[in-house]
């Protein structure tokens, strides 16, 4: 389980990373809109700084495996959030059913490996 939770949380990481530079560095690559609005550039900019800091939180995850639990905790709250803000777009009619189902993908993979660490410690 350590090792999958490993994996898990570098994959979230590299992917969160390049997103994350994406969005700070090339915000126009992300939205054609951006050239139009210097609040909406800078938006993205900020979310950009944001991904970055959730990405060294999977790190951390990483190297200090054993006391992960509650930054474990706060990166299933933010992939919840994200996964429900797409979710609550797709709803309203603004989003392609893609949108929110792989938005889904790391809340559920956290989530499964939150069960599955609680069920190895009550075996132990």
């Amino acid at each position: 389980m350590k090792k999958i939770a490993l994996i898990a949380y570098g994959i979230f990481g590299t992917v969160a990373i390049v997103f994350g530079l994406a969005n700070l560095l090339f915000p126009a690559a992300l939205q054609s809109e951006v050239g139009q609005s210097i609040h909406l550039s800078h938006n993205l900019r900020e979310q950009g700084a944001a991904i970055i800091f959730v990405r060294l939180m999977s790190l951390w995850c990483i190297f200090n495996y054993e006391g992960r639990r509650l930054v474990h905790t706060f990166l299933l709250l933010f992939t919840f959030l994200i996964a429900g803000i797409h979710w609550f777009d797709y709803l309203e009619g603004r989003l392609t059913w893609m949108s929110p189902l792989y938005n889904s993908v790391p809340f559920i993979l956290f989530l499964a490996l939150a069960i599955f660490d609680r069920k190895r410690e009550a075996v132990i």
